[in-house]
């Protein structure tokens, strides 16, 4: 069995039950270190940010942070069951539309959102599947919008045991690269932090990122 469907069938639950106790709420006291980057990076466009997916929302909790902040309708996928209900069950996300489901087949349309922000899930998509989950962020991402990535960051590229399922991977790399190869992004900012603290780490293992990317309209203007 795929990485996939071992989450869709059990390890997606359980991972929301371990971190339950960090998916209460956001009051503005205490923000994230990716969404005050975000918040940063962004706040010069937000007039633009009509419409925000999230791949990887858990119960939403950090989407409904995002369309509060930035004024816009959103749209989670996550593959926990769980967590989707218990996002359906919160009075501050009665407004988001969130949906069980993983990113390599996101049931939206193409160009139809303004923000398409992927949330620590690439580091565990199985590799057959990745570029067909950086395809479909890249065919629902309107030109013009952006793309944000929150994940490991190590510096360089390695796969290691996934510590709470035998048999499933960790693949920990620079994902933007793969977005940036292509000539159609432009990196508009990158914060380098860590789980232990919000700063840069010498251990490798431990390092994150969260990097905002631009989906030029105009990546290959003609020659002059």
């Amino acid at each position: 069995m795929d990485q996939k469907e071992l989450f869709l069938r059990e390890e997606g639950d359980a991972y929301f039950k371990r971190n339950r106790s960090t998916h209460g709420s956001h009051d503005g006291s205490a923000v994230p270190e990716d969404l005050r980057y975000v918040y940063h990076v962004l706040d010069p466009f937000r007039s633009r940010m009509g419409r925000i997916l999230e791949v990887g929302c858990s119960n939403g909790l950090k989407l409904e942070a995002l369309c509060r902040n930035f004024e816009a309708s959103g749209m989670g996928i996550d593959p926990s069951a769980m967590a989707i209900e218990d996002g359906k069950t919160r009075p501050g996300a009665s407004h988001l539309d969130l949906r069980v489901g993983t990113g390599d087949d996101l049931p939206c349309d193409p160009a139809s959102f303004d923000l398409v922000y992927l949330a620590f899930c690439l580091y565990l998509t199985d590799r057959p599947l990745l570029l067909k989950t950086v395809a479909e962020a890249d065919r629902v991402l309107k030109p013009g919008g952006f793309l944000a990535i929150t994940d490991f960051d190590p510096g360089t590229r390695y796969r290691k045991p996934y510590s709470h399922l035998e048999g499933a991977f960790s693949y920990k790399q620079d994902y933007t690269q793969t977005f940036l190869e292509c000539g159609q992004y432009y990196l508009a900012g990158k914060h380098c932090y860590s789980h232990r603290f919000p700063r840069f780490d010498e251990d490798a293992d431990e390092r994150v990122a969260t990097a905002i990317l631009y989906k030029d309209p105009d990546a290959y203007p003609a020659w002059r």
